[in-house]
């Protein structure tokens, strides 16, 4: 399963969680099958999530969409910041 390592500035970690979990079903359709949420204990504007989805296509067609683009901006992000593609090793 690929996974997708995403790292984001945000002005305020409550707005930007509030659209995240609304994106929930747009993750979804998009084979999104988990998300693990981390936030920089030292600086609170920093967000850290792995994805795991089911379909590499999907993932990258859901993480380029307009749509989340301008969720973006609703959420408060800053800096749309890195985005590194990783396959688990066994």
């Amino acid at each position: 399963m690929p996974h997708v390592l995403v790292h984001q500035r945000v002005e305020e970690f409550d707005r930007w969680k509030e659209v995240f979990d609304r994106l929930g079903p747009t993750r979804a359709a998009a084979t999104c099958r988990s998300t693990v949420l981390f936030r920089n204990r030292e600086d609170p504007h920093e967000v850290v999530v792995l994805f795991e989805f089911d379909d590499l296509a999907k993932a990258r067609e859901h993480m380029g969409s307009p749509e989340l683009r301008a969720a973006w901006q609703d959420a408060g992000v800053t800096d749309p910041g890195t985005r590194t593609i990783l396959d688990a090793v066994p």
